[in-house]
């Protein structure tokens, strides 16, 4: 674990290193286009083949699912509510619907939880938004976006329709209705390593370098998306579960608490959504989420 956290950080500190660079834009944006072209598509293709679920699981799962679809509404309502740009606003939407599932969540589900946990926060990363969070929020950020880069913002169905992680899920399910039951246990080892350290690296590549500079107002709507974050996302969740009988695993609820996803940050910086808003909205929840779920643990255990 020390060796696998060192060399984390290690390609963490090389994308500051090249986004310090006179083409670290350029750079970035290859990275980018790289992981949601390859890796992410061959993640998603290898868990759902071997995805296994029982009736109880499935009944939380469309739960989660439910859930977290209110939550990007519930975020949109807000963002429209108090900002009037659409950079701003997607923000807002971004930090407020899509939590650290992988990078913390994983991490924290097995701290508190054990392995139980952790094998139910990778079902709940790649499920609960029944499509791959990366699918979704790139659409966010490519619809609120004052950057073109794959994908013109004012081409509104080829940035949705333009996904390949998206593609990835459609395959994997034709296959496995197909009755295709690979064992790819030693494909999802190497693509798990892969994924985190390139997330890495773009998480270097991606975090914003400036002075940081924010109003009391910028500040106020931010403590607005970490209460949708942190009090909204786990409510929903217990509503939506309430309402179809559902029994939800505590570690739903723990990964629908999950401060902004690191990923975020990506995609403010490549398509240009507020990217020192973003900054705030990711370290903002991210100090709190992991010491609420730290010293929680160390009293309830």
């Amino acid at each position: 674990m020390l060796l696998q956290l060192t060399l984390f950080l290690g390609f963490a500190a090389l994308g500051i290193l090249l986004q310090r660079r006179a083409d670290g834009d350029r750079l970035r944006d290859l990275a980018w286009v790289a992981s949601f072209w390859t890796i992410t598509p061959l993640i998603v293709l290898v868990t759902f083949l071997r995805l296994r679920l029982d009736d109880e699981l499935v009944r939380a799962l469309v739960a989660s699912v439910v859930a977290c679809y209110l939550v990007i509404a519930l975020a949109y309502l807000y963002a429209f509510l108090v900002a009037g740009e659409r950079d701003e606003r997607g923000a807002l939407v971004l930090g407020g619907a899509f939590g650290n599932t992988v990078f913390i969540g994983y991490p924290l589900a097995h701290l508190a939880f054990g392995q139980t946990g952790f094998t139910l926060a990778v079902l709940y990363d790649r499920l609960s938004l029944l499509f791959p969070m990366t699918s979704v929020s790139t659409v966010i950020a490519r619809l609120h976006g004052n950057r073109q880069v794959d994908v013109a913002r004012d081409q509104r169905l080829r940035a949705i329709l333009l996904n390949p992680p998206a593609w990835a899920l459609v395959a994997a399910v034709a296959l496995r209705l197909a009755g295709v039951h690979p064992r790819l246990d030693w494909v999802n080892e190497t693509l798990a390593y892969a994924i985190s350290a390139w997330g890495f690296l773009l998480l270097g590549l991606a975090l914003p370098l400036d002075r940081i500079e924010h109003d009391r107002q910028e500040v106020a709507r931010a403590a607005g998306v970490l209460a949708i974050k942190f009090g909204a996302s786990p409510l929903v969740l217990y509503l939506c579960g309430r309402a179809i009988g559902a029994d939800i695993p505590p570690t739903f609820y723990l990964m629908a608490a999950m401060p902004a996803a690191f990923h975020l940050l990506v995609l403010a910086r490549v398509y240009d959504v507020r990217p020192a808003l973003m900054r705030l909205l990711v370290v903002g929840s991210t100090v709190p989420g992991v010491v609420a779920v730290a010293v929680g643990v160390a009293i309830f255990r």
